[in-house]
């Protein structure tokens, strides 16, 4: 048997904490025992602990200061009768920190998992962000050579970690789906009916939707929103003031989004950077065709650089009108492309995901 801890600091509903509950729920418990850190609250607990996952929940926001506590937990759930013990970090700041206070534990794998491209760090607010980004930056430079094994979720990340930190690094694709579902593709439409799905935060480019919609010339449309998250009352804001309350619905965080995806028939990201967007290759599961900004990350790579799939410039609401408006006047283009993406998809299966996982757990 092996001994698996993932170590996950912001264990949302979302990106890499759906992925890691995903993976834990196909792994056999009779192969694996399963042990899930985070920093404050994990929003999976009762489904990981109903799959047989063990939770430990740090009462801290800082994965630096955290440290002192997660040694000793991870002595304390480190197994020697164990095949193997292998820990699991994501995101940048925690494989960093990982690597660097668990090192010295004997024999103890150490797998850190990217799951947006590194150049994100490049990307701040203040001179307080970029100092701490900075740091990061420099530390990815140094210490990820240093694990056992440095994983990306998409090709873009693989190579720029690959330039960075002169390492090999293995690109895994998030798990995005279990089956592809089919639904009649729209010859012509009469309403629009679109969704976004993901996390409410400024990064996701809510607020380029609202406003190409604003300028929509149709007002057949409708727009559904899953997801909840820091700018919800933000974006209520916005979209009373473009008098659109009953065409744009905030729905919150939905752990069915397959029913959503059935009704509606465009799908649209228009995020600043991704990592991996599930909810993309979701939306392609389920026959919709999309349009996406032409953002960083696995976005080109799931559309095949636009053969699959629109592309609109990042932060650009008016290219993003054009885009819903050629669709909507002739849906043929996108239709055509959207088949092209869904023969691209079959690798970003949840099953293809596991294989992969079980194949690194089982050679490291």
């Amino acid at each position: 048997m092996k001994n698996l801890i993932f170590f996950l600091p912001s264990f949302s509903n979302y990106g890499a904490g759906n992925s890691i509950l995903r993976l834990c729920k196909i792994l056999d418990k009779k192969d694996y025992q399963i042990s899930i850190i985070s920093l404050g609250k994990n929003f999976q607990k009762s489904i990981l602990k109903k799959i047989g996952c063990k939770i430990f929940e740090i009462n801290s926001n800082n994965v630096f200061r955290s440290m002192k506590l997660i040694i000793p937990l991870v002595n304390k759930i480190y197994e020697a009768k164990m095949e193997k013990n292998i820990f699991i970090s994501s995101i940048h700041h925690a494989n960093v920190f990982s690597i660097i206070f668990l090192r010295t534990i004997k024999n103890l794998k150490i797998i850190g998992i990217e799951r947006t491209d590194i150049s994100e760090l490049l990307i701040f607010n203040n001179l307080f962000n970029y100092i701490k980004n900075l740091l990061i930056y420099f530390l990815v430079k140094i210490y990820y050579k240093k694990a056992d094994l440095i994983i990306s979720n998409s090709i873009s990340g693989k190579n720029d970690l690959i330039k960075l930190c002169k390492t090999t690094v293995l690109n895994i694709p998030s798990p995005s789906f279990l089956s592809l579902k089919y639904k009649k593709p729209v010859k012509k439409i009469r309403k629009l009916k679109i969704i976004s799905v993901g996390r409410l935060s400024k990064e996701k480019g809510y607020d380029i939707i609202i406003k190409a919609l604003s300028k929509l010339q149709t007002k057949d449309f409708s727009l559904t929103i899953l997801g909840d998250g820091p700018e919800k009352e933000n974006l209520k804001t916005m979209i009373k003031d473009y008098n659109l309350q009953k065409k744009i619905k905030l729905v919150g965080f939905k752990r069915n989004t397959s029913k959503y995806y059935k009704k509606a028939n465009l799908f649209i990201n228009a995020s600043h950077f991704e990592g991996f967007p599930n909810a993309v290759v979701e939306a392609i599961s389920h026959n919709l065709p999309v349009i996406c900004s032409n953002s960083k990350g696995g976005i080109r790579e799931i559309l095949l650089n636009g053969r699959g799939g629109d592309l609109f410039r990042v932060n650009d609401s008016n290219q993003l009108l054009k885009k819903i408006t050629s669709y909507y006047r002739d849906p043929k283009k996108l239709n055509k492309k959207l088949i092209l993406s869904r023969n691209n998809i079959m690798k970003y299966s949840i099953s293809e995901h596991v294989k992969k996982y079980q194949n690194i757990f089982n050679n490291i």
